[in-house]
């Protein structure tokens, strides 16, 4: 009986002193980070014989943080204009266009610029068992310092648990949508302004 008393008492003793030791292990469970990466895709693209600069996307506000649920809150791996940047890069350059990536505008020159602003990347889980993904930017145009063209693109998934797949994944499919409406635009753009 005494053993018991001693052992409750002192589990009693180790919660009171540190409330928060069983918590901690929890909260690093809930923060995750994704690994946004972009993988290329088919689109049919017109030629292109000019050089197109990149610029990486301006963020209209700073997106730190890209989704949640009950459980987790996910974080990117890079920041989001980066990513929507260097992944349009990467998409030109897969169709075989001359094109280069630059930071900002002024680093640019006098290239025709494709770039844009990213409003949104975000996951939910409103439920046990769906997920939505939203991916929204602006894409734009631009020679000169002269805005050519701009529109606004959204890309909206909405998948039940045992077909979501990888999260990151999910997010690249958004921007697969909006590349294969956008740049067709873009390209066409160019091609009537030089």
């Amino acid at each position: 009986m005494k053993k018991t008393t001693l052992y409750f008492a002192t589990l009693l003793l180790i919660i009171l002193a540190f409330p928060n030791a069983g918590l901690c292990a929890d909260s690093n469970m809930k923060d995750t980070t994704l690994e946004l990466r972009y993988t290329p895709i088919d689109i049919d693209l017109p030629p292109c014989p000019v050089k197109i600069a990149v610029v990486k996307f301006t963020e209209s506000k700073p997106i730190k943080k890209i989704g949640q649920s009950k459980l987790f809150t996910y974080y990117p791996s890079i920041d989001i204009g980066t990513w929507m940047g260097q992944s349009l890069y990467k998409q030109l350059k897969a169709e075989g266009l001359d094109v280069e990536y630059f930071e900002s505008m002024d680093d640019a020159g006098d290239h025709f610029i494709i770039t844009g602003i990213a409003n949104k990347v975000y996951i939910n889980r409103p439920g046990q068992l769906e997920m939505n993904y939203k991916v929204r930017l602006d894409g734009m145009v631009s020679k000169n310092n002269k805005l050519l063209f701009a529109k606004n693109y959204t890309s909206k998934q909405k998948k039940d648990m045992a077909n979501t797949g990888n999260n990151a994944g999910k997010l690249m499919a958004g921007l697969h949508d909006i590349f294969s409406i956008f740049l067709p635009q873009a390209i066409k753009t160019i091609n009537e302004s030089k």
